[in-house]
Order: C-alpha cells, then structure tokens, then sequence
C-alpha cells in the first residue's frame, strides 16, 4: 500500500511539472502568435518629458512580426528588420538593422524610440507590452516611452 501511495504521488508531481511547463511555453506561443501579423504605429511618445505624436496623416510606419522571430518594417523612406524574442510579456529586439536615408520627423520619432529602449551596455531593444482586446499593441520602454500600435 505504501509503495503504491509513493506511486501515485510521483505521479502526480510529474503530471504537475508538465502542466507548469507546457502553461509557460503556452504562453509564449500565445502571445507570439497574438503579436504575429502586421501592425500600424498611431502614436509614439519617447519620454514623459515630450508630448505625444500621433502619425501623421497619410503616413504609415508599419512593423510586421513572423512566427519564426523575426519583423520587418518600413516608414516613408525606410525598411527595417531583425530578430526579436518574448518572454512573457517582455519583447525583445534582438537585432535591428535599417536603410539610413533622411526620414520625416514623425519616423525620427519613432527611431528615437528605438534607440530610448535600448538596454544600457546592449544593443538590444526592450518593451513590456500590452494587447488590448480593442486590438491595441501597446509597447512600453525606457522609464516612461510608450508607442501604440494597431492593426
């Protein structure tokens, strides 16, 4: 009886492991696949320090995130891509390469952003981010920058 009590609670702790596991790797692919697509930038603030700029009319920054890790992207006069990664609700850009021709001062904006997310002594772009059910993709980064993106 004994011997069979130890059976059924190794079981059970090993049935809870695989349940832990596979809820956080859910997650994972849940966002990934939430954020997976192309998405419109509609504001970018960089600090609380500056005011909200809202995209001007007629003008797209548009960023699109695959499956396997990677975005592309393009403003007015640009293109963009790398590599990025989630962990939770945390996305990370890996890598960020882009086109350096003159831009307009909204994609300024926007590369400022970037640049604001970049972990101190990395190369690499960090933002906490939010998916409304409205199907807002709010990034945060830095100590106050925020970019709304849409659909």
């Amino acid at each position: 009886m004994k011997k069979r009590l130890i059976g059924l609670f190794s079981l059970f702790v090993v049935v809870l492991c695989f349940i832990s596991c596979s809820t956080d790797a859910d997650e994972i692919e849940n966002n990934s696949n939430a954020l997976s697509g192309s998405w419109q930038v509609m504001t970018v603030q960089v600090s609380s320090d500056e005011f909200t700029q809202e995209a001007p009319n007629g003008e797209v920054i548009e960023i699109t995130f695959a499956n396997d890790g990677r975005f592309t992207g393009s403003t007015s006069n640009n293109t963009f891509g790398g590599r990025y990664e989630l962990d939770g609700m945390v996305l990370t850009m890996l890598e960020f390469t882009t086109t350096e021709v003159a831009d307009t001062p909204y994609a300024g904006i926007f590369y400022d952003a970037i640049e604001a997310a970049i972990l101190p002594g990395t190369t690499r772009a960090q933002f906490d981010f939010e998916l409304s059910e409205a199907g807002t993709l709010t990034l945060r980064f830095s100590d106050s920058g925020v970019m709304a993106l849409q659909r």
